[in-house]
């Protein structure tokens, strides 16, 4: 008999113990799930810390910080771009007002009535859109004026119409090679430099 009362006390003490580790397995899965809701709302912090300090110092950042602001904000003229293009496909214009999709060549927003531009057609003889990015630029450029990529291979558009509201601005000058620059161009079309 006390053969069995010994093999009883040990399957018990080994019941025992996997119980034991059981529970303290599922206490350190507990706090590693507790530990990571803590690191994801830091993250999220620091994500809030960072938009806002950008929001509030994008154009007076220390030194520190000059590469990942251009970055940011050559990312946002990219995502510009890029809706400008996939509003260009569909034949569509932002109303001014509300924002909201409107046909082009429509004399006003259906969604809250705004008077919208009118449309004059682009001469694409002068065009040639960038085989990099997509974007459209003016025959004869060095570099397009979007992603700074060399303008190596031109692809003639297809038929384009831009808002003349839109076509209004002044030129500057590139501070690389005095080239002149129209207003919203990430890149000079001369040397290829990040404006």
């Amino acid at each position: 008999m006390a053969f069995w009362d010994n093999i009883s006390q040990k399957a018990s003490e080994t019941t025992a113990k996997a119980m034991q580790k059981a529970k303290e397995m599922s206490d350190i899965a507990k706090f590693n799930s507790m530990i990571s809701e803590e690191e994801t709302k830091i993250n999220n912090i620091y994500y809030q810390v960072g938009k806002l300090y950008v929001t509030k110092h994008l154009h007076d950042h220390e030194e520190e910080f000059a590469c990942m602001v251009a970055s940011l904000v050559e990312a946002e003229e990219k995502i510009k771009n890029y809706r400008q293009q996939i509003q260009d496909i569909k034949g569509v214009v932002r109303c001014s007002q509300c924002g909201a999709e409107v046909q082009s060549g429509v004399a006003f927003c259906s969604s809250c009535g705004t008077p919208m531009p009118k449309v004059q057609p682009i001469n694409t003889d002068d065009i040639v859109r960038c085989e990099s990015c997509g974007a459209m630029v003016k025959k004869g450029v060095h570099f397009c004026t979007s992603c700074g990529k060399p303008m190596t291979q031109m692809i003639a558009p297809e038929a384009i119409s831009v808002p003349v509201a839109e076509s209004e601005g002044q030129n500057s000058v590139c501070p690389k090679c005095g080239a002149k620059i129209e207003t919203g161009v990430a890149f000079c079309t001369e040397c290829g430099t990040k404006l």
